[in-house]
């Protein structure tokens, strides 16, 4: 049962793939709690995933598509979401997680560190890039 308890909230939700993501169920529980969401991943996820019927299924939620890698990527992902919103945002989900070695399938014992270093820029400095943007871009207007 909604309580609407994000009515009026506005966001941007991160790494949804597909049903089985985090992100996935987050935002349509955010979307059943009253919150106004834009969805974003990769734009290989994109292909990859099922987003559209996600944002379908969250009243048509518009999908932008940003390489957390990229900064033109990103600034250009809050420009638009603020667009969208006419204004600034409530909140930000970072739910993105990839390694290279695990989807190819290298055993622990044989990582590729160039991988590894892919995998821990996305997966993890993506955040600092994420919150970087969106404070500079005047999306929101502080941390914490």
């Amino acid at each position: 049962m909604a309580n609407q308890l994000l009515k009026g909230k506005k966001g941007i939700i991160f790494g949804a793939l597909d049903e089985k993501s985090i992100a996935w169920k987050t935002a349509l529980k955010c979307y059943e709690e009253g919150a106004q969401i834009v969805l974003t991943n990769a734009p290989v996820a994109l292909r990859m995933g099922e987003i559209n019927k996600l944002a379908e299924a969250c009243g048509n939620a518009p999908v932008i598509g940003a390489d957390v890698t990229n900064m033109d990527d990103l600034k250009k992902l809050f420009e638009e979401s603020m667009n969208h919103f006419g204004g600034k945002i409530d909140f930000v989900l970072h739910s993105i997680g990839m390694s290279l070695n695990v989807r190819k399938g290298k055993h622990y014992t044989e990582l590729n560190y160039e991988w590894n270093a892919k995998t821990l820029d996305i997966s993890a400095m993506s955040l600092h890039r994420v919150l970087r943007t969106a404070v500079g871009s005047g999306c929101i207007e502080r941390l914490g």
